[in-house]
């Protein structure tokens, strides 16, 4: 059996020895403490000559890293003149498609657009049931905030239409609510290399009710 010498029992007063090596911790870690909160703070970043200070911490000042080799950029951006318009695209399931005709009825009242039919299923590149609108360029400041404020919980792509409706939908496209797959398997890249045209729209609805501002 191995014992420790003299222990001390539970309750009972510490001997002298350890009571004058408590105090003295104790008045060691004060006066640390003391010291501490004398001395400035340092800061949490250390900024070198050649950097300044952004929220997200050190930011050289010279210029940008050249870009890895294979990657080219266009000389100059892309008109915005090339789209043509808009198409929005609401998805909808069963355990929601009494959202989706409530909003196309909202939709229909005050907007002139082009409204294309209710799909129960899948069509065309959308995977599942639908309903879409098309719009002109300059109803863009309108329709696009009013659907960020009341497209209902549904799932809605905004796309333009360009020479390009690959990119159109996959690309260049905006989503309201949560995302979901897009099949662009037989879209082209150019519509006019393929013997079409850019898509245009056709307005065929007639406002009832003026819009909300």
């Amino acid at each position: 059996m191995v014992t420790t010498a003299g222990p001390e029992r539970e309750g009972a007063l510490p001997s002298a020895s350890r009571r004058a090596l408590l105090v003295g911790g104790g008045v060691a870690a004060a006066a640390a403490t003391a010291a501490a909160a004398s001395r400035p703070a340092e800061a949490a970043v250390q900024v070198g000559d050649d950097s300044t200070l952004s929220p997200w911490g050190a930011r050289p000042k010279g210029p940008p890293e050249p870009l890895p080799r294979g990657i080219d950029l266009p000389a100059d951006p892309r008109a915005y003149s090339e789209i043509s318009s808009y198409h929005a695209h609401i998805y909808f399931n069963e355990d929601t498609a009494y959202r989706a005709a409530h909003l196309r009825d909202w939709v229909i009242h005050r907007f002139k657009v082009e409204l294309g039919e209710w799909n129960e299923g899948p069509r065309g590149p959308h995977t599942t049931p639908s309903f879409y609108f098309g719009f002109a360029k300059e109803q863009v400041p309108t329709v696009i905030p009013w659907l960020m404020l009341n497209h209902l919980g549904l799932k809605i792509l905004i796309h333009p239409n360009t020479d390009d409706p690959y990119a159109d939908h996959l690309i260049n496209a905006l989503w309201i609510g949560e995302t979901q797959p897009v099949n662009a398997f037989r879209m082209v890249r150019s519509a006019k290399a393929a013997g079409g045209d850019i898509e245009r729209v056709y307005p065929n609805t007639l406002p009832t009710l003026p819009l909300e501002t």
